[in-house]
């Protein structure tokens, strides 16, 4: 019986071997997961997936995966990956705040990205005020200057601003001699600021502006208001006002034929379909929304083009609330990416002030940005293009010379 132990031992000590082989090659191996995990630096994502806003949402998500797929192939960040994590918001205040915690918490993100709606924008920016997290606003157009308001200290936008987009038509106006501007605003304090802000920038630019009409978000047309512009002399009326109300404007600039600028924010695929050219309409626009046949002379070509090849063909079949939620992820991601280079570590802190410090601009497809401690936003002006609607889609608004 000895002699037949001994001889089964070769055997049995191969066995050992291979188990303990296979065991070893289990722990090596989730060691390298678990290392992997922590090398990688989470962002968070918070958009609706789900409900009214839906389709904007996920055409964010899609654009903001594939910006981290292009971020990630060359190289992520100092050579660690970049793992977007994203959340349902529903369009939800309340469930916004739970994900936003847990994306905090339990992910550990770095940074929130969002959201899709501007209803939930004041909702985020107390959220990451309140938490010491950086975000990166995609929808909206509140001025974020810290030297005037302490609250956005934490708070960034990559989607076109107040500020920005008046001095972008006023511009244009200001070159062809349109004058007077009349301001058509909501009877909110949206609607007061950016009522101040026309009036302001008026005199900058050698315009006469006259004393704004105000709407209310119920009203079924603003008929009457735009009739006094009218009778007032007005050259073109400036609407500032949210997206709901386009539909709205439309049918009652039908009526009167006067010149009509916008902000983006306030454009639809609802109002679009039903624009038929019986007034001018223009809006300062982020390069995006000429895709393909943005002229190679600007700024923003090239991410413009490398934004489209890798969107393929779901680009192209986009309405303009997708095309700007997808152009608005895009740049939030690449942004972040830029103040992660920068930043000495991967935290909250670090990337808040590197994102302040920036050495040099972000030429994105929104637009040419540079924000700084005075502007959390920092979008250049210039870089918007003044695109005037007709039957076809977008072109650049060439205006006669001055006419004084």
């Amino acid at each position: 019986m000895n002699r037949e132990s001994h001889e089964a031992a070769p055997g049995f000590k191969t066995l050992c071997c291979l188990f303990l082989f296979v065991v070893a090659s289990v722990l090596i191996a989730d060691k390298a997961v678990c290392r992997s995990d922590a090398q990688s630096i989470h962002i968070g994502g918070l958009w609706d997936l789900t409900g009214d806003h839906r389709r904007e949402g996920r055409a964010a998500y899609m654009a903001a995966r594939k910006a981290v797929e292009c971020i990630n192939s060359q190289g992520g960040i100092g050579d660690r990956p970049l793992e977007l994590i994203v959340a349902d918001t529903r369009g939800e205040p309340g469930r916004l705040l739970i994900e936003a915690g847990k994306l905090v918490e339990q992910e550990k993100v770095v940074a929130l990205l969002g959201p899709t709606s501007e209803t939930l924008i004041p909702v985020l920016r107390n959220y990451a005020e309140a938490h010491n997290v950086p975000i990166v606003l995609t929808s909206g157009d509140d001025p974020l200057l810290p030297f005037k308001n302490e609250s956005v200290s934490w708070t960034y936008s990559i989607s076109p601003s107040l500020g920005p987009a008046i001095k972008a038509l006023f511009r244009k106006f200001a070159k062809a001699g349109l004058e007077p501007v009349a301001p058509l605003v909501a009877d909110n304090a949206k609607g007061k600021r950016a009522s101040l802000w026309l009036q302001g920038y008026g005199p900058e630019y050698h315009l006469r502006i006259l004393p704004f009409q105000d709407f209310g978000l119920h009203d079924t047309d603003v008929i009457s208001q735009l009739q006094q512009f009218k009778e007032e002399g007005a050259q073109v009326i400036m609407a500032w006002g949210p997206r709901s109300w386009g539909p709205v404007l439309l049918r009652s600039a039908k009526r009167t034929g006067i010149p009509m600028a916008v902000p983006v924010q306030l454009l639809s695929s609802d109002m679009l379909k039903k624009y038929t050219g019986s007034f001018r309409l223009w809006t300062a626009a982020p390069p995006l929304l000429l895709g393909n046949d943005i002229p190679l002379s600007h700024p923003c070509a090239f991410t413009v083009n490398r934004f489209m090849k890798a969107m393929g063909k779901e680009a192209m079949g986009f309405s303009i609330e997708e095309c700007l939620a997808a152009g608005a992820a895009w740049d939030a991601l690449h942004l972040t990416a830029m103040g992660l280079r920068m930043s000495s570590t991967a935290t909250h802190s670090d990337l808040r002030q590197a994102l302040e410090d920036l050495d040099q601009s972000y030429y994105g497809v929104m637009g040419v940005f540079k924000p700084r401690a005075r502007d959390h936003s920092g979008l250049v002006p210039s870089s918007l293009i003044v695109l005037e609607r007709d039957t076809n889609g977008w072109k650049p608004v060439i205006f006669s010379k001055r006419r004084r």
